[in-house]
């Protein structure tokens, strides 16, 4: 335990001396996310050193929080923190988190109802929210032009025989 909290005192020790002298801005209203993935990290580091199913339930906590920091990052990043179109992947931290608990815990085919359930709505929900953007468009293209080239190329296999 003591080693994990020597590591994060190096890594913020190293964030501030960057910040300070590199001339890197460094503005926490993009880097707060920073402060969920060290723990989601080290959940992780805390059940791996010691890997046994009893000590899984250490995975939770780390799946979630590594979830929701790179969405955090990304948001912050690239959408402005508008996260109207992204909300779906709150869903599946709690089931990557109970996923390695599943594989890690002794496979208890219990969590596998809770995990697919989640999986499954927040897929449903990401792909109805990019469908309503340019992605959405791009990507109903990109499905014409495969469905089309594979008709054309079974058509031309049926010719053939």
């Amino acid at each position: 335990m003591k080693d994990m909290m020597g590591y994060v005192l190096i890594g913020v020790g190293t964030l501030f001396v960057l910040a300070t002298y590199s001339g890197l801005e460094m503005q926490m209203d993009v880097l707060w996310p920073a402060f969920l993935l060290i723990p989601g990290i080290g959940f992780h580091l805390m059940f791996f050193m010691n890997p046994q199913p009893k000590r899984a339930g250490l995975l939770v906590p780390g799946g979630i929080l590594l979830v929701y920091a790179p969405l955090f990052f990304f948001s912050a990043l690239l959408l402005d923190g508008d996260m109207s179109k992204t909300w779906p992947v709150f869903l599946l931290g709690p089931a990557v988190g109970l996923f390695e608990l599943y594989i890690f815990g002794g496979r208890k085919h219990a969590l596998l109802i809770p995990i697919s359930l989640l999986t499954v709505v927040a897929f449903i929900f990401l792909a109805s929210n990019l469908l309503s953007t340019q992605f959405g468009g791009i990507l109903g293209m990109i499905l014409i032009v495969c469905g089309g080239f594979i008709l054309i190329r079974k058509k031309q296999s049926d010719t053939r025989l």
